[in-house]
């Protein structure tokens, strides 16, 4: 697949606006902003992009009419990083999507998770699944009313929730009380 830098730029402008503003760029909102010449030309570049199935355009009547047909949820993967000692420093063009239809993001309230190193106001990415082996970080509803973030392990009949902090106590329910919703795969914190 081979964009021109301006089809990139568009693609990345649309990418944008819809996560900004959960819809799609009208026209004109695309032409002003990328200070595009002509309609036809701008056209052009979206019939482009859709030829490689990376929008998808509506009936033209419709006021938003493009669609991502790839997740506008993808990140940048720019090469690796070493944590020990420094490795050669190469660059990737490569695109990694965080997100798929079974995962979500829930935004961490309070304290109880802070060895683990999630703390209030981090996002945690947390994935639908049906398994969950004992230690596994999970959401957990408790009681069909309350959702919290802690280590499931199951003993005796028993559901204990624990928490990664010190000053917070297991919890103790019965399995018939909690019902995992997911489990904890990473996290985004969006400031320090």
């Amino acid at each position: 697949m081979t964009l021109t830098i301006k089809q990139k730029r568009l693609l990345e402008f649309i990418k944008g606006f819809i996560r900004k503003h959960s819809c799609a760029p009208t026209q004109r909102e695309i032409k002003d902003a990328l200070d595009i010449s002509s309609f036809s030309y701008l056209n052009k570049s979206l019939s482009r992009l859709e030829s490689l199935k990376l929008i998808e355009r509506k009936e033209k009547r419709t006021k938003n009419n493009i669609s991502l047909l790839h997740s506008p949820y993808t990140l940048p993967l720019l090469g690796k990083i070493a944590a020990g000692t420094p490795i050669e420093a190469i660059s990737q063009a490569e695109e990694v999507n965080i997100f798929s239809d079974n995962r979500y993001l829930l935004k961490v309230k309070g304290n109880s998770m802070i060895e683990e190193n999630i703390y209030d106001g981090d996002l945690v990415i947390c994935e639908k699944c049906q398994n969950i082996s004992n230690g596994t970080i999970v959401v957990a509803l408790v009681n069909r009313q309350e959702a919290t973030l802690k280590r499931i392990f199951y003993e005796k009949g028993k559901v204990y929730l624990k928490p990664a902090n010190k000053d917070h106590k297991v919890q103790v329910y019965n399995t018939d009380e909690v019902e995992v919703q997911g489990k904890y795969i990473g996290l985004i914190r969006l400031s320090s």
